[in-house]
């Protein structure tokens, strides 16, 4: 081959292998480009779902603490702004930042059974960034409804486990609500649940909590249904069954709610509330710190603004439950109120607060004493809007309350113990058999405390919620009310005991409190429970 042709043709060769070269370096490079923008997009898809969930986690954590400052009378609830910063401690200390905005000017009542419930809107807004960059951001905005419930529009309200256990018949009507689980049996006997609401937030179970295991007794519960009143047995079915769901509802028609219906959280006050210097305390208009009255911010002076022995310090109680003696500030509610002896040879005034709310403490018990508050001589309340007594103490209520001419009223308090009207304090250290009851009537409504079962360690259930130191075998215990337990007891830590030296069980006739149906007739001060609910929410 001539020298000139060889050296064309391996000229064309090398432009081909130079072409192909730049061809394959093109792309190449226009793979790594490629390759470098689905790195950068996969990251910045990653730095973004991150980012949504800073909005979203500080959006849910600020509906928690809008719910608990409502609750717990931090906030008014009828709030226009709340403003709540989250700080994720395990995300760089990030901060993000939540406005809670109501919707609507004022709030629509709507009624549930027998349950008022003050309903209103809000939208929770919140804006993240991203902390590691700072052009990565998400708002979301989260429309809730803000419901408002009277907790004394319940024959039972739980914070925790509610175990109904009772030894004979008894029969509860009125909705009846734990925000944890319920444990339903009775002891070879009928428990029944006259009612058309019994809801948990946890689950529910047809067994006792400190010893599980096959019902002991009958549980039969109101069906939801219009006409004559139609009721199924439990028999087992609660929420270890795996049809559970659909088959509580087949059985009792929406009666029985738990989580796994739906049911929430409803947020309610905590302890704190009736400290000393807490909400309720704030807003008595009659203070009693040991023997001491304060009304209207005005200390008053025994046989000038009020009869001898309206206050009573000396007593001294002895509660085998607690294997303490109490120290013991008593309140006679009939001398408070001016309608029995007189003041400087005059009637004395009514000195029960204007406002219907009186709180009372005992600061001064020491060593193996315990701080006790006692209501007597209560049949009567002469206050037209009624009276709610509250106390970070044990509160013990002698005699029949509330009985004549009946007022809304309430007590609340670190635990709740009722005395017959045959009540003696002489006899407290004495044998059972020296404590006799006799029939009383008890016509309040109650929040107080109770303690944990644990197991082989039963805390007496609902059934025992209102501590007795009586012999009450064979006589009525009336109770008209509600009962509602939102915390465990500081003070009364005493576990529960039955038989002697403390108490056998009375008949129990109670009932809910019918008129707490209407708003009008609650007690002063009640409690309210927040819910919410979760309607729409937005992505900008």
């Amino acid at each position: 081959m001539p020298q000139k042709k060889f050296l064309r043709e391996k000229g064309q060769a090398l432009i081909v292998s130079y072409m192909v070269i730049g061809i394959l370096l093109l792309y190449s490079a226009t793979l790594l480009v490629k390759g470098i923008n689905e790195k950068n997009i996969a990251e910045r898809n990653r730095l973004t779902a991150e980012t949504f969930y800073l909005a979203e986690g500080a959006i849910e954590n600020s509906i928690a603490a809008f719910s608990s400052s409502l609750a717990n009378f931090q906030n008014p609830l009828n709030i226009a702004t709340f403003n709540n910063a989250t700080v994720f401690t395990t995300f760089g200390n990030t901060t993000v930042n939540t406005t809670i905005t109501r919707l609507e000017q004022n709030d629509r009542l709507i009624v549930e059974g027998n349950l008022n419930i003050y309903v209103c809107n809000y939208e929770a807004t919140a804006t993240a960034v991203h902390p590691q960059n700072n052009t990565i951001s998400v708002t979301l905005h989260q429309i809730i409804g803000r419901r408002l419930i009277p907790t004394f529009q319940h024959a039972v309200f739980y914070n925790s486990d509610l175990e109904i256990l009772p030894g004979a018949n008894m029969t509860l009507s009125g909705s009846i609500h734990s925000n944890q689980d319920i444990y339903l049996d009775s002891t070879g006997n009928t428990l029944t649940i006259d009612s058309f609401y019994l809801r948990s937030a946890g689950d529910i179970y047809n067994t006792r909590k400190d010893a599980p295991g096959p019902p002991a007794g009958t549980v039969s519960i109101r069906v939801n249904k219009s006409g004559a009143p139609q009721y199924e047995n439990m028999n087992g079915l609660d929420s270890t069954n795996p049809d559970w769901r659909t088959g509580s509802t087949n059985l009792w028609k929406g009666t029985v709610q738990s989580a796994d219906h739906g049911v929430t959280e409803l947020v309610a006050p905590s302890v704190g509330s009736i400290a000393p210097g807490g909400y309720y305390a704030s807003q008595a208009d009659v203070v009693i710190t040991n023997g001491t009255i304060v009304k209207g911010g005005v200390a008053l002076t025994e046989n000038v603004d009020y009869p001898a022995g309206t206050i009573t310090t000396s007593t001294t109680l002895y509660n085998n439950r607690e294997a303490k003696n109490v120290k013991m500030t008593s309140i006679d509610l009939n001398k408070l109120a001016g309608q029995t002896g007189l003041c400087g040879g005059n009637p004395c005034p009514n000195n029960l607060p204007a406002n219907g709310l009186l709180y009372a403490s005992r600061d001064d018990a020491t060593g193996a004493q315990e701080p006790g508050i006692k209501l007597v001589n209560g049949s009567e309340i002469f206050n037209a809007s009624g009276l709610t007594v509250v106390s970070n103490d044990p509160v013990y209520i002698k005699g029949n309350y509330n009985t004549v001419n009946e007022k809304p009223t309430s007590v609340i308090a670190d635990a709740v113990n009722l005395l017959s009207n045959n009540w003696n304090d002489a006899n407290s250290t004495l044998n059972l058999a020296s404590r006799p009851a006799n029939a009383t009537t008890f016509n309040t409504a109650f929040v107080a405390g109770v303690d944990d079962t644990t197991v082989g360690n039963y805390n007496g259930g609902l059934e025992n919620y209102p501590r007795l130191h009586e012999n009450w075998t064979g006589k009525n215990l009336n109770i008209k009310g509600s009962f509602v337990s939102l915390w465990n007891s500081e003070i009364a830590t005493g576990e529960w005991l039955y038989g002697n030296p403390q108490y056998t069980a009375p008949l129990r006739n109670w009932q809910y409190n019918t008129a707490f149906n209407n708003p009008a007739n609650l007690p002063p001060f009640t409690p309210m429970a927040v819910e919410i609910k979760r309607i729409a929410w937005q992505r900008e």
